[in-house]
């Protein structure tokens, strides 16, 4: 770690700093290679007693709330985007066919925390370029689709692109 922790962002992202104590905090929380120091406050990773209410999933088909969660401002976003609206009569008709074979059966509503780190300024987002200019497209063509059918299926979605956003979220 003393020789490596500038090499990669994660290790800032998780708060270390070059210092001895941060390593340890890092290895024993984060790595858990060194058991939890007894000085560290234990109450945020102690399991709550009382489990969160259970929100039932509801399919979603009003994607304009799924758009504006994408967010714009980079092509490889404004690629996906354009994919979903493409798309999205037949995502809604699929989604009305799994609606009757469910017939109503529950399902819990899950809270999703999405990370499209290939696109961070961190990872050097080689992709955004090159969308317009017949670039890779398959990793966004894949992003887009498992944007898409979480949504519709009526997960509560949170979509990040940058570390900034990712350490709110967390």
């Amino acid at each position: 770690m003393r020789a490596r922790w500038t090499s990669d962002p994660c290790y800032a992202f998780f708060g270390v700093d070059g210092t001895e104590c941060s390593f340890l905090i890092y290895l024993s929380e984060v790595e858990w290679f060194c058991p939890v120091l007894p000085w560290r406050n234990q109450t945020a990773a102690a399991p709550s007693t009382k489990p969160p209410p259970r929100v039932q999933a509801a399919f979603q088909r009003d994607l304009s709330y799924l758009l504006e969660l994408i967010g714009s401002g980079k092509e490889s976003l404004i690629f996906m985007k354009k994919r979903i609206r493409h798309l999205a009569t037949q995502w809604l008709r699929a989604s009305y066919k799994l609606e009757k074979k469910l017939a109503g059966k529950p399902r819990d509503q899950k809270q999703i925390l999405i990370h499209i780190g290939f696109l961070t300024e961190e990872s050097g987002d080689v992709f955004s370029p090159r969308v317009l200019k017949g670039g890779p497209l398959g990793e966004m063509v894949q992003w887009a689709d498992i944007l898409a059918v979480l949504f519709i299926l009526g997960h509560s979605l949170k979509i990040t692109v940058s570390l900034k956003e990712l350490q709110r979220g967390l």
